[in-house]
């Protein structure tokens, strides 16, 4: 999966589309949380150095788009450490692309960097318009500096244009997208039926060696796998934690310690006008104080119709300390005196709700502190565990006797294959959900206990294996049952596509496939026209079906199994629909983008190729793996 998601960030548009990705992150509330650690370069690209907060910064914003989807990424395992190291990979693409750029001369200007920040949909209010109030506001909560946000900005556009520089390829000869386009666009149109395998043929039923020949011609299919028995130990964090016991004073100590953990601050929500100057939101107040209404006099002095003044839910943290405190101490419904911006402009405020602060007291929170707190400990303890079960290990112990010294619980799987079906088809076994462990088992030798895995799930496998079964043929009389289901299901499928084939033939190209096929009851009805690339969207009936259609003329009949195997989809090409570019303009324009795309990309590969090999380039390892 790792691969996948690298590879698919390394083509020309992913690349674009991962920087401006980058220039809207404040929408996700990260920012720079670090405090001052000592040295805090990560990699250094030739003359460039990563800052780790640059590495956290683009690896919280990676992250966010898989927990956007559900999936969760679990702090210190091995896939946030995987996460970060692609995350790394971008920014050491970023230095090099920027140092390619320096030599280039490619610089951004202020007024292209004014130009990208104002177009910028995460600064506008709710009007749709640039807010100063609103840019200070969502680079506050990032925890990001409007130097360090320009910084950031203006190596994203420099890295754009650099890419679109050297991606500056001719466009793909014509032959070759109407090819393409010919190819990927034209169209079958065919009549189908979808006839069970019984409604053609009677059923067949085996007769004298019938069911040994076809045994002993698929012989290897009925194989016994090898099976392997293996006493196992496997312990996750989890596990540990539910052992231990904490004080309530323990626990109590931690919920004293960060109060403001447990409570949800006062929230408000407020409506705002913007004016540039003093004057205007004094004229504008002084109306309000008269007892005019909010919304009209906001429509009265700038214009801004009564959705558009809506700010939303904040707390005090959401604001400047300079409109904190005024706002918060305004009454409910009352506009607040005219305040000065920090980053320009004056802005009256006014309450429309309050959400009271909320204080989760200490018994609601307990369960949730001391799970916390134990997992976190038995976290750390179970580096402690490793080093004491490979010393038992190493000292020859059986699983059993390792369980028994560190008082754990071991277990057993009894006779299961490398592909996790049991010899017994009734066993209640159930295979542990560590993605090693059936390797482990099959590369360990009996009787010895393998060394310490850690699991890619977080837990910790100790197997012994204690019996191997090999590997063996089995006899026709373990497997009769299995061959005669087989064998019927065959032959069934075999007869239906013979008798299918033989009513189609005597229909002709130009007969009446329903009436060729009224004994089955079926109906002959024409499909939505079809691409190589798309099912009909029938149940049962797949690409197979497809792909012989694209294979034959108009008039042709073919024959194919069903997907699941239990009927034969009888279809006749009636027409081949041509791509026609003058119709589908637009698909014939996505064609040709895509054509010039992967030329681009392939430029773009072979100069990051270059870049790389250039380049020197050293990472911190230890400190990726401190902090992820």
């Amino acid at each position: 999966m790792l691969t996948r998601i690298r590879e698919g960030t390394s083509s020309w548009p992913a690349k674009i589309f991962l920087g401006l990705l980058a220039l809207s992150f404040v929408g996700w509330g990260v920012g720079d949380i670090f405090i001052s650690r000592g040295d805090t370069t990560v990699a250094e690209v030739g003359p460039t150095e990563i800052d780790i907060r640059d590495l956290e910064l683009a690896y919280r914003t990676q992250i966010q788009q898989f927990h956007g989807s559900g999936m969760q990424i679990e702090p210190g395992s091995d896939l946030a450490l995987a996460m970060a190291r692609i995350a790394l990979d971008n920014l050491v693409l970023d230095a090099l692309q920027n140092t390619a750029a320096d030599t280039f001369g490619i610089t951004i200007g202020t007024e292209t960097l004014a130009s990208d920040m104002q177009g910028n949909g995460l600064f506008h209010d709710a009007s749709g318009v640039f807010s100063p109030a609103r840019f200070g506001m969502t680079l506050q909560n990032s925890g990001l500096t409007e130097s360090r946000y320009l910084a950031i900005l203006s190596n994203r556009l420099r890295e754009t244009q650099f890419i679109n520089s050297i991606g500056a390829a001719p466009p793909p000869p014509t032959v070759l997208v109407d090819n393409v386009f010919s190819h990927r666009q034209e169209q079958r149109v065919a009549e189908l039926a979808v006839i069970p395998n019984t409604a053609l043929v009677p059923d067949p039923q085996p007769e004298g060696n019938d069911l040994v020949s076809f045994f002993e011609d698929n012989i290897s299919n009925y194989a016994a796998p090898e099976y392997r028995t293996a006493d196992y130990l496997l312990v996750y964090p989890e596990d540990l934690a539910e052992t231990m016991v904490l004080s309530r004073e323990q626990v109590r100590a931690v919920y004293d310690e960060a109060p403001e953990v447990w409570t949800t601050p006062e929230q408000r929500h407020l409506q705002q006008i913007s004016y540039p100057t003093r004057e205007e939101a004094d004229a504008a107040y002084e109306s309000l104080q008269d007892g005019a209404d909010f919304a009209q006099t906001a429509f009265d002095t700038t214009g801004v119709e009564a959705e558009a003044l809506n700010f939303g839910w904040v707390s005090r943290n959401d604001l400047f300390d300079a409109l904190a405190d005024p706002v918060f101490a305004a009454p409910l419904g009352e506009a607040t005196p005219p305040l000065e911006s920090p980053i320009g402009g004056w802005l009256i405020f006014r309450t429309t709700e309050i959400e009271p602060e909320i204080v989760t007291p200490f018994e609601e929170a307990q369960p949730e502190i001391e799970a916390q707190m134990k997992l976190r400990q038995a976290r750390e303890d179970i580096y402690t565990l490793a080093f004491d079960l490979d010393d038992l290990v190493a000292s020859g112990a059986t699983v059993a006797e390792t369980a028994e010294e560190i008082g754990l619980t071991y277990a057993r799987i009894e006779r299961v294959a490398k592909n996790g079906t049991f010899e017994d088809p009734l066993s209640l076994d159930a295979l542990p959900t560590a993605p090693e462990f059936l390797d482990e088992i099959f590369f360990g030798e009996p009787d010895f206990a393998s060394p310490v895995i850690e699991t890619n799930d977080g837990g910790l496998l100790v197997v012994e294996v204690t019996e191997i079964v090999d590997a063996r043929l089995r006899d026709f009389d373990e497997v009769e049952d299995r061959v005669l289901a087989d064998w019927h299901r065959n032959q069934l499928a075999r007869l239906a596509a013979e008798s299918a084939r033989a009513i189609a033939d005597a229909a002709g190209p130009m007969g009446d496939l329903t009436a060729a096929f009224s004994e089955t009851g079926v109906t002959f009805d024409a499909i939505t026209p079809v691409r190589r690339t798309e099912t009909p969207g029938i149940p049962n009936v797949g690409l197979d079906l497809v792909s012989a259609l694209f294979e034959v003329s108009p008039g042709d009949t073919v024959v194919v199994g069903s997907t699941d195997g239990s009927a034969q989809v009888v279809a006749r090409l009636l027409d081949i629909v041509a791509a026609d570019a003058l119709a589908d303009s637009e698909g014939y324009a996505g064609v040709r983008t895509s054509l010039t795309n992967g030329l681009v990309s392939d430029i773009v590969d072979q100069e990051t190729a270059a870049l790389v090999n250039g380049t020197s380039v050293s990472v911190d390892q230890e400190m990726i793996e401190q902090f992820f």
